[in-house]
């Protein structure tokens, strides 16, 4: 028999990872899967509200999605030119954090 990935195993390999979490009513969210539970209550961390075209919204911090509006959670990686943008400016998100700031994404 072929062992299958459970839903709440594929969302703890993405735990500490960037997601893309789409709710009822079409809203969407980008941040860091900081946790979740059996019910898939999420915790995002560094959350932002993005518009139909991808591009942010809102800049919303730490957010607590409700699993009963959940349509999907993706994962997602960094654009190369998102990452590109926090080399120029000498302060990524590790630098960042030591300083107290918010880093780019």
């Amino acid at each position: 028999m072929v062992d299958r990935l459970k839903p709440l195993d594929i969302l703890n390999k993405s735990l500490k990872s960037p997601v893309i979490v789409k709710i009822r009513g079409g809203r969407e969210f980008r941040g860091v899967l900081d946790g979740y539970d059996m019910h898939m209550n999420l915790v995002l961390r560094d959350a932002e509200e993005l518009d139909s075209d991808t591009s942010v919204k809102n800049i919303m911090g730490e957010i607590l999605v409700r699993g009963d509006n959940v349509v999907y959670v993706s994962p997602t990686v960094q654009k190369e030119t998102e990452k590109d943008k926090g080399k120029g400016k000498g302060k990524g998100r590790s630098e960042a954090k030591e300083t107290g700031e918010k880093g780019t994404w």
